[in-house]
C-alpha cells in the first residue's frame, strides 16, 4: 500500500466514523501522545539516577587490612558478571 492510498483510505474511513466516534479517537490519540511524553521524561530520570549511583560507587574507597590486585576491574567486572552469566 503507498502512502497516497493509505492517506485516501484513512480519510474515506474518518468520512464515515460518527461525531463520537472521532471525539473517542481524538481523546486516545491524545492519551498516547501524554503518556509517550511521560514513558521518555521517566526514563531519562532513571538514566540519570543510574549514571549518579555508579558514579558514587566507581568513587567508594575502602580501607582494610588487603590491598586490591592491579588486575582488577572493579565495578564494571560486577556488572558485566550480573548481568552475562
Amino acid at each position: 500500500m503507498t502512502t497516497i492510498e493509505l492517506k485516501s483510505s484513512i480519510t474515506a474511513d474518518l468520512e464515515n466514523m460518527s461525531v463520537e466516534m472521532l471525539e473517542n479517537v481524538s481523546r486516545y490519540v491524545k492519551r498516547l501522545r501524554h503518556r509517550t511524553r511521560n514513558v521518555r521524561q521517566q526514563s531519562n530520570i532513571i538514566e540519570n539516577r543510574r549514571e549518579a549511583a555508579m558514579q558514587f560507587v566507581k568513587n567508594l574507597s575502602i580501607t582494610g587490612g588487603a590491598t586490591v590486585p592491579n588486575d582488577e576491574r572493579g565495578i564494571d567486572a560486577l556488572i558485566s558478571e550480573k548481568y552475562t552469566n
